[in-house]
């Protein structure tokens, strides 16, 4: 794996070593004693004075409490609910999970409220029951939904109501752009029932984690009963530094610069999710600052549950997306999934594109975007299964009957029945074109070992125009298929292949078995051209493609003689031309294998893309 981009501009490393330089050689002697369990009191200072001229926030530096990391601040806020007799406590739905769990293993009775556009849904709150709501009214994780005022005043009644406490969690106040007409609930309740949370980690650097919360006053008291039975958690040596940087203004200076940047980094990002992310990927929750919500949208839908049920639809949601996360840290990119959006298909991901250098945004995410697609190209991972690609044109499946006749075919051979009807999958089709207003595109139906049957959008890579005419380069690849006739999933041989597709920047690689005889492309078929006539691998080496099927019909139905023989490695420079099929190439040109040359435009090959680009319309 590699290591996480980091983009050195994001902070002012040297302000921050002069405040630390100043730290250790002008006050030694405060870092020979502990640290203060509620945090240093100089930070303290500097964080409620920040907080009233940048938040509204009403607060005294004994409110202030400091830690690192805001899941250790939800844990003293457990403690002293338990101590204020508080036994309920309501979240968002969706929400953050890390905090729903620690107030689960307090023993909590819970709530899960519904989130809707302008924030938590008030009235599903419990009443007459003292509660603590854990909200985020600023920018809610993870929709992005903004609570407006009039909604916060009336949770702030609820809470006056039934004697309860508000949780304000204000995670992103500073990195996201100016909300000057969202001020903090804390401050529109002078502090009397709120808890506010707020944390650095944002507009620091990641090794520094710093939080604070802002307690009621009333709840000060308890706090100070108990922090003598927990040590602090945050570096006594960086909040001192804080501090500083904080009282010389640089903190706000830095701020203000990378709201900046990170306002450019949140262009190009979404500039480059535009330019490839297609019908897969678009952007959500643009307003945090740093990060993104990424869907990734497969529409998929279940066709038969098979023997394991439902359960297995779930297995490879997770599968993807585990896939995804690791597929993206293998660039140096940070993405988390979110289970809690994620419905129909639909895969959701926080994309952190803060630390990445603003010249390198583009790429990453280019590179990111095809690593989801090969991600979710390989299907279900720890089950073998039957599966067939067919193409969406203006909405209707080509080649159907074809497709479904092969699926039979490699279904038999492993001693199964296709576990649904040519008409269920045809309804399927249809309704996932409709929903998704897909039109043209690739779908992918998996069948596995227990019957689970699985359709849903496929990354499509369909030739340019400029493939076309040009042809496309491919290399040999030493390897085959474990059972050529059987169209199951070959992982192993998949990875290969594809890594020495990116590694070359090819279009494909044709496979060479161990008897040194070209078989079929890595995802295609493929045949030569010699002195006007036609010359592809036996059936029996290969995979019986649709589009071959297709393309050898046409050939014999012109006259033109077609040659079903092996084909030696050491033979391919013999011919005139080359040329791949498959159901997204079609009929594509061979311009090289490695460094053997072939004639893009000879006229039988130009006249065998014409012909099947007519029936390919007819049907």
């Amino acid at each position: 794996m590699a290591f996480m981009k980091t983009d050195p501009n994001s902070f002012d490393f040297e302000k921050w070593t002069k405040c630390m330089t100043e730290v250790l050689s002008e006050t030694p002697d405060m870092l020979l004693t502990e640290g203060d369990r509620q945090g240093e009191p100089l930070l303290r200072e500097e964080i409620a004075k920040y907080l009233h001229e940048s938040r509204g926030v009403v607060c005294t530096q004994e409110q202030v409490v400091i830690s690192a990391g805001t899941q250790q601040l939800v844990n003293h806020v457990g403690r002293l609910l338990r101590h204020m007799g508080i036994e309920h406590v309501c979240t968002e739905d969706p929400g953050y999970t890390p905090v729903k769990n620690i107030f689960r293993d307090w023993g909590f009775s819970m709530s899960s409220i519904p989130v809707r556009d302008n924030g938590i849904e008030i009235e599903k709150i419990p009443t007459n029951i003292r509660t603590a709501a854990y909200v985020c009214p600023h920018n809610q994780f993870p929709t992005g939904a903004v609570m407006p005022r009039d909604r916060r005043e009336q949770l702030l009644q609820w809470a006056q109501a039934n004697d309860s406490i508000i949780i304000e969690d204000d995670y992103n106040a500073d990195s996201r752009r100016s909300d000057i007409s969202a001020p903090a609930m804390q401050g529109m309740d002078e502090g009397k029932r709120v808890v506010y949370i707020g944390t650095f980690s944002p507009t620091l650097f990641p090794a520094v984690r710093i939080s604070y919360m802002i307690l009621p006053e009333n709840m000060v008291e308890l706090f100070n009963k108990i922090k003598l039975e927990y040590d602090q958690t945050s570096s006594k040596t960086e909040q001192l530094t804080l501090a500083r940087f904080m009282k010389e203004g640089w903190y706000q200076e830095n701020l203000k610069r990378v709201r900046s940047l990170y306002a450019e980094k949140l262009r190009e990002s979404l500039d480059a999710i535009a330019e490839y992310g297609g019908n897969f990927m678009t952007a959500e929750n643009t307003q945090s600052g740093v990060n993104i919500i990424l869907k990734i949208d497969t529409h998929a839908r279940t066709i038969h549950e098979g023997t394991v049920g439902s359960a297995r639809t779930d297995e490879i949601h997770n599968e993807m997306t585990d896939r995804m996360i690791e597929a993206a840290a293998d660039l140096g990119i940070k993405v988390r999934g979110i289970s809690q959006l994620s419905h129909n298909g639909q895969i959701y991901l926080i994309f952190n594109y803060d630390q990445i250098p603003l010249s390198e945004i583009r790429d990453s995410v280019r590179e990111m975007i095809a690593d989801f697609n090969a991600a979710i190209m390989k299907g279900g991972l720890d089950m073998p299964s039957i599966y067939e690609v067919v193409r969406l044109t203006d909405g209707k499946p080509q080649f159907l009957p074809e497709h479904f006749q092969r699926l039979e075919n490699s279904l038999g051979s492993i001693g199964m029945a296709v576990p649904f009807t040519q008409e269920k999958l045809a309804d399927s089709i249809h309704e996932l074109a409709e929903d998704g207003n897909v039109l043209n595109h690739n779908l992918k139906l998996e069948v596995d070992v227990s019957g689970h049957s699985i359709l849903y959008m496929s990354p499509t890579h369909y030739p340019s125009e400029e493939q076309y005419r040009k042809g496309v380069p491919t290399e040999l690849f030493h390897g085959e298929r474990k059972n050529p006739n059987v169209k199951m999933m070959d992982r192993a041989l998949r990875d290969a292949t594809d890594a020495a597709i990116k590694e070359h920047s090819l279009y494909e690689v044709i496979l060479v078995d161990k008897n040194g005889q070209i078989t079929e492309g890595s995802r295609s078929n493929i045949f030569f051209i010699k002195d006007g006539e036609v010359y592809t691998s036996p059936l029996h080496q290969v995979l019986p493609g649709v589009t071959r099927g297709k393309i050898i019909e046409i050939i014999r139905s012109k006259g033109i003689a077609i040659h079903e023989d092996p084909i030696s490695e050491t033979d391919i420079a013999s011919f005139d031309a080359a040329f791949i099929s498959g159901t997204s190439p079609k009929v594509l040109p061979i311009s090289s294998i490695g460094d053997v040359k072939y004639d893009v435009d000879e006229a039988l090959l130009r006249d065998i893309m014409c012909w099947y680009d007519e029936a390919f319309a007819a049907n």
